[in-house]
């Protein structure tokens, strides 16, 4: 390379601050994961169903959100599944599943031994708390400190409320919840479009 200019192959300086260079890869790792393997996606959908849940609170005292969440849990990790596959092939990228789906598997059932607990104030804020401690596993294997910020957030929300035994605590949580994972994602999305 020339000094202050091109390359001898016409190419554009490099940086010989290491420093700059390894911000510029991390800069450059960011990006490709939020390309290959978006947050946002999950978290708008997983809000949207977690609003929509809550008018199921008041059925049979928290079974008609079981309920709910027995068919919205599985299709939801279904379609987040169908959307991050075609965004691999269209990329050309992507990354494993797996980690993903032990994941949402182990919110799944923490979520549903919570609800199925002798005490009200554990059914109520319990399948909660183990969503926001999944979305903690989720934020480490995105590297995703919104994700882990809001999640940190949602758990002493659940706490709060189980501790306090709030009345309506379950729609209380599912409007919380899902306010809260929805607006992140949105901000992640615009983020992530710069």
């Amino acid at each position: 390379m020339t000094r202050g200019g091109t390359s001898p192959t016409g190419r554009a300086p490099v940086d010989d601050d290491p420093a700059a260079t390894l911000r510029q890869l991390e800069e450059v790792r960011k990006r490709t994961r939020a390309g290959v393997h978006p947050a946002w996606f999950p978290l708008v959908l997983f809000g949207v169903l977690g609003m929509a849940s809550a008018p199921f609170c008041a059925i049979g005292h928290g079974l008609g959100v079981g309920l709910f969440w027995l068919v919205a849990g599985p299709a939801g990790g279904i379609a987040t599944s169908v959307y991050h596959h075609r965004r691999s092939v269209t990329l050309g990228a992507g990354v494993s599943g797996r980690p993903y789906w032990m994941v949402a598997a182990g919110i799944f059932v923490a979520a549903w031994l919570a609800g199925a607990a002798e005490s009200e104030r554990v059914q109520t804020a319990g399948p909660m708390l183990a969503v926001a401690l999944g979305y903690l596993a989720f934020a480490y294997l995105e590297r995703s400190r919104p994700v882990a910020a809001v999640a940190d957030i949602l758990a002493l929300v659940a706490v709060a409320v189980g501790a306090t035994g709030v009345a309506n605590g379950c729609v209380i949580l599912s409007l919380s919840f899902g306010a809260a994972f929805t607006g992140t994602g949105v901000m992640l999305r615009r983020r992530d479009r710069g």
